[in-house]
């Protein structure tokens, strides 16, 4: 697989978290549509989360949108040259980890949303919540993958990793 794929894998895993990103930001503004009546800061209290969750929620973020950046993060260093100076463990394990979990969940969410099936306590919110997120996840971890094997491939023992390798034209 080419560094030139995986790249664009990259992107469209980044456009992937475009809508769940714009439904977040008008949650933090203040916005309701989608989510159900209540100080969610408070139920995820209740329900004994760890404070640094609540701190987030309190203060208009969920813990998904700081994990979603850290995986744009990761896709990032899966396919930029930096990200072949790391230990290939620390790209890897957390980027099939990613595309393991993530894939199969986000596709998961996007059928079961439509159809009103709930996981857990997510009563209250709008069908479309999980779509938007169903498509978020799934597209995340359909392109960790791609990128994982890319970088997988790239950098394994005995590969070329000269700049023109690495870098396509250069």
């Amino acid at each position: 697989m080419s560094l030139m794929k995986s790249s664009t894998a990259a992107w469209a895993g980044a456009a992937a978290l475009v809508p769940y990103a714009v439904m977040k930001t008008y949650w933090a503004f203040g916005g309701t549509a989608g989510k159900p009546a209540g100080d969610l800061a408070a139920q995820l209290e209740v329900n004994g989360a760890p404070e640094v969750l609540v701190w987030l929620e309190r203060h208009g973020l969920d813990f998904t949108v700081v994990a979603a950046l850290v995986g744009v993060l990761l896709l990032a260093a899966l396919v930029l040259p930096w990200g072949a100076r790391l230990p290939r463990w620390s790209l890897l394990v957390p980027g099939w980890a990613g595309a393991l979990g993530l894939t199969p969940y986000g596709l998961a969410t996007m059928v079961a949303a439509p159809l009103g099936f709930t996981v857990g306590d997510a009563e209250g919110w709008s069908w479309w919540v999980g779509v938007v997120g169903g498509l978020a996840f799934a597209g995340l971890g359909a392109a960790l993958g791609v990128c994982s094997l890319s970088y997988q491939r790239r950098t394994r023992r005995g590969a070329d990793l000269t700049p023109s390798a690495v870098r396509p034209g250069v």
